[in-house]
């Protein structure tokens, strides 16, 4: 009796890891399959809109005629067609470069935090969602501190090149500039601060007053893994990037700080 019930025990095990294993690869192939899917996906979107840097200089010269004569801008010469991009997503509120991590994508913004999670910027239902504007933040970029989420994907698509800055805290050293192209501006964003920390933390805060402002950056500053000296005296405005980071479900998060340093017209096909 006792043999026969330790032999329905062992076939009772084998059968829950057999289906274990058959859910787990399952989920590796679903996985897999929806990565190929969301690059094929953002592929379409770049051979339609552009997205990418025109040469290697990221400091060009405008011939058109100015008063003050011509107009030298510092931002690198993206091309976009920001019409094309506009007419295929209302939602649409600019595109974001990182040359340093080699993030190149629109962003958009939601009705809710929700709905981009899950779906591509045509709509598409897609595991990799899109990168997406906090959907009670000011859609022009004026807040003083304006989230923009992302998934941490395992190929490294959207923010999944994050981590790479942990590995090695001297990239931003390199560069330490992100961008975000709009209809008519090019913000520039000067890196100051990343660090990890917790969905539920204070970290996700929009403040309006100074006093708040001092002393969200003063911790960010010194609990960064990035050192850098920067003069915060005006206060300028801040695009904080989020992304989680560890296995699904979990509750931590990078969080990458950038403050505006210069604000251009965005002069196309120049």
């Amino acid at each position: 009796m006792k043999g026969n019930l330790q032999k329905v025990i062992r076939i009772l095990v084998s059968i829950c890891l057999t289906g274990l294993v058959v859910f787990c690869g399952y989920r590796m192939v679903d996985a897999i399959v929806s990565e190929k899917k969301a690059a094929e996906s953002y592929a379409e979107l770049l051979e339609l809109v552009g997205g990418r840097v025109k040469e290697e200089e990221t400091v060009a010269e405008t011939t058109e005629p100015v008063e003050e004569g011509p107009v030298e801008v510092f931002y690198p010469d993206l091309q976009l067609d920001i019409e094309a991009l506009k007419a295929m997503n209302g939602d649409f509120r600019g595109w974001l470069y990182f040359p340093v991590l080699d993030i190149s994508y629109p962003v958009v913004q939601g009705e809710d935090n929700s709905y981009y999670l899950k779906h591509a910027y045509d709509g598409e239902k897609l595991y990799a969602g899109c990168i997406f504007m906090d959907y009670g933040a000011s859609s022009d970029w004026s807040d003083r501190n304006t989230f923009v989420f992302g998934h941490n994907m395992r190929d490294g698509s959207m923010f999944g090149t994050f981590k790479k800055l942990l590995d090695d805290t001297t990239l931003c050293e390199e560069d330490p500039y992100f961008y975000i192209y709009t209809e008519d501006w090019v913000y520039t964003y000067q890196i100051i601060s990343y660090y990890q920390t917790k969905s539920s933390s204070d970290r996700y805060l929009v403040f309006e007053s100074d006093e708040t402002y001092d002393a969200y950056t003063e911790w960010a500053l010194e609990n960064s893994l990035y050192k850098t000296r920067v003069d915060l005296s005006d206060r300028p405005n801040i695009v904080s990037l989020s992304t989680c980071y560890g296995s699904a479900g979990t509750s931590r998060r990078i969080m990458i700080h950038g403050v505006m340093t210069v604000k251009e017209p965005y002069l196309q096909d120049r």
